[in-house]
């Protein structure tokens, strides 16, 4: 198992291109969950709309500020592996310093390690 398989670099909407088939790690605002709580619309910190698919339907109510742990199926999909819901940080969370950060790791990428098990 190599490190790769650990990271989820975090990103946004408009990178998933870029990692089609990999792991990362997006945090937004939640809208549109499915009925059948196996889906939802996530709104990333560019203001894209991503299209998240759960494995299981959710077992509780989801709503506000989540973070997802997913791999990219298309440019605007991923299947999620974990959701952690951030509700009670919404208000505070501030999207614009978020994106910025995301932009200041991609250009520097050798100074943010993105996480993962160094020992594998």
């Amino acid at each position: 198992m190599s490190l790769n398989d650990h990271t989820h670099p975090r990103i946004n909407g408009s990178l998933l291109q870029n990692y089609l088939g990999k792991n990362i790690c997006l945090l937004g605002l939640v809208k549109n969950v499915d009925r059948s709580g196996k889906s939802f619309t996530l709104t990333t910190s560019d203001k894209s709309d991503v299209q998240i698919q759960l494995q299981e339907p959710l077992s509780h109510s989801l709503s506000g500020l989540a973070e997802i742990q997913c791999k990219v199926i298309s440019r605007n999909t991923v299947s999620c592996d974990n959701v952690v819901s951030l509700a009670d940080a919404t208000q505070n969370f501030d999207f614009v310093l978020y994106q910025k950060a995301i932009e200041l790791t991609l250009r520097c990428p050798n100074y943010y390690i993105q996480g993962g098990n160094a020992e594998d």
